[in-house]
Order: C-alpha cells, then sequence, then structure tokens
C-alpha cells in the first residue's frame, strides 16, 4: 500500500452574490445545493473513502459540507472549521500545516481563488487547459507530502 496522502479540494456551491455587508456570510442558492449534491454523487462513484474534512468558516463552505457530507452518507466524518482556507488563504502555509495532519485522505471545502492557487502550487505538472475551479468543483491530488510541485493531479469533477 502506498504511503502517499490524497487532498480533495472542493470549492463551495453557487451562492447568492454579494448583498450582505459582510462576503463570509454569503448562502447558497438552490443552484448551488444541487451542484453539491452531484459532485457528492460523483465522488462517491469513484469509491474513494475520506478520513478527515476541513472546512472554511464561511457560511456558504459550511452549507457545502452539510449538504457534500449528507450526500456522502460516510460513517465517522465531522467538518472542523480551518480559517486557514478562506478565499484569502496562503497556499503555501495549507500546505505546510497539511503535512502536520495525521488523516491520509483530506478534504478542503474552500473559495476562489485560493483552492485554485492550491492546487496549482502542489501539482507537479501544469494543470489541464480545461481546469477550472468552478463552483462546486472538486480536484484530487496525490503524494507523499503537500510541497511546491510534489503531488500527482489525479483528476476533477465539474458540474
Amino acid at each position: 500500500m502506498s504511503n502517499d496522502k490524497r487532498l480533495y479540494v472542493l470549492r463551495h456551491g453557487n451562492a447568492f452574490a454579494h448583498g450582505y455587508e459582510q462576503d463570509a456570510q454569503r448562502e447558497l442558492t438552490p443552484e448551488g445545493v444541487a451542484e453539491v449534491v452531484q459532485t457528492a454523487r460523483a465522488f462517491k462513484e469513484k469509491g474513494e473513502v475520506l478520513d478527515a474534512v476541513y472546512v472554511s468558516p464561511y457560511v456558504r463552505a459550511q452549507q457545502t459540507a452539510h449538504h457534500f457530507l449528507a450526500e456522502l452518507a460516510q460513517d465517522g466524518l465531522t467538518p472542523q472549521p480551518c480559517p486557514l482556507i478562506t478565499p484569502s488563504g496562503k497556499e503555501l502555509d495549507v500546505a505546510l500545516w497539511l503535512n502536520d495532519q495525521k488523516a491520509h485522505s483530506i478534504l478542503l471545502i474552500t473559495h476562489q481563488p485560493f483552492a485554485h492557487q492550491l492546487v496549482e502550487l502542489l501539482s507537479d505538472e501544469p494543470l489541464p487547459a480545461s481546469f477550472a475551479m468552478t463552483t462546486a468543483a472538486m480536484a484530487a491530488l496525490e503524494g507523499e507530502l503537500f510541497a511546491t510541485a510534489c503531488c500527482q493531479y489525479r483528476w476533477q469533477i465539474r458540474q
């Protein structure tokens, strides 16, 4: 069995446009909920298992976690809030933090532009031209450690 760790980066589903005083309070739209459920179904079909889930404290990310995990229905997963993975997150700081995590298979539920920047930082090759972290998109990476250009980009789910 490989010692490689797996990282899944999931961008939140479609959220209501700015209309709140604080971006952190924006909620998912009904379409956003449907996108997240579809992504969860596609992930479930891949037969992969999660050991840990870390979620941005923003409302739309928390709602994404709720709907994704409800659809996934994998026992023992409790999402943990992670203030490092907000839209302004620093990808190198998160890579270093990820290396300290004991879990083998980690899901991060986060935002743009951070989601794309993290996947790009960790990938050992240029991402496919079609790669985009649209709403409810999920990217999968695998590597012995999470550091600059040390992970293999495996696949992406997009709605």
